[in-house]
């Protein structure tokens, strides 16, 4: 049976309706390597996100907008973006609440981050006022195309999934990890320093890819191997449970 993985949505306001959407990369890299993605609504009902986690054998935590610096301990500094106060208290929630039940959870750009937040690290606000050597992370043409290198060490999970110790990779953030949370570990790194993945050394399989492997896969199927190893892991889960 293939597992069931919640995916995490975004939100826009336009012509007077407010939408929950995502974008069908998402979704897509989930059914074509083996999952069945359904989208989370979000919601700050504990009896819904607990219903979610009965539903899911893995949490996808997608990209999106910047994370609110409140809720790792700052002020908001002149280079943040927009922001979804909504958004980041549902996926926290949904975070702390998965965790204890050792779901396998995977987070893109956005979903590192929050990841890391709800795990109780911090992030860089905005790399490029806060990083002087930091190295240009944001390709004006997004998509499946390779942008800048990735070192990956060799103890890491990554690294088994990936096989490779250096890989070039698309690149759409400003923002970045700056404290990895207590329990995860960085694992890979653009050359200028930057995090692009964190992972847990706690949690059965938990990882956090800062780069968009979604939208690489088809055209480059190296980044398939992410979501083939987190579905493989969503398997088991769901047949344990």
């Amino acid at each position: 049976m293939k597992p069931v993985i919640g995916v995490t949505t975004d939100s826009e306001y336009s012509n007077g309706y407010y939408y929950q959407r995502l974008n069908e990369w998402n979704l897509r890299a989930i059914s074509d390597n083996g999952g069945i993605p359904f989208m989370f609504q979000m919601t700050n009902d504990n009896e819904i996100i607990e219903k979610y986690l009965e539903m899911a054998d893995g949490i996808f935590f997608t990209g999106g907008n910047d994370v609110n610096p409140h809720c790792y301990g700052e002020d908001p500094i002149k280079g943040i973006g927009n922001l979804d106060c909504v958004r980041d208290e549902f996926e926290i929630k949904l975070y702390r609440k998965a965790v204890q039940k050792d779901i396998p959870i995977l987070g893109i750009c956005r979903g590192a981050q929050v990841m890391n937040v709800a795990a109780g690290g911090k992030l860089y606000q905005d790399i490029n006022i806060q990083i002087k050597e930091a190295n240009s992370h944001s390709y004006s043409l997004f998509g499946s195309y390779e942008y800048h290198n990735v070192d990956i060490c060799t103890d890491s999970k990554l690294y088994e999934i990936l096989r490779v110790k250096e890989l070039k990779t698309n690149s759409y953030h400003h923002q970045s990890v700056k404290e990895a949370a207590k329990g995860y570990r960085p694992t890979a790194f653009a050359k200028d320093g930057i995090i692009e993945c964190i992972e847990s050394e706690e949690l059965t399989f938990a990882l956090g890819i800062q780069w968009h492997p979604e939208v690489m896969y088809d055209k480059l199927s190296v980044f398939a191997d992410i979501f083939k190893a987190f579905i493989s892991q969503c398997k088991i889960y769901h047949n344990k449970s």
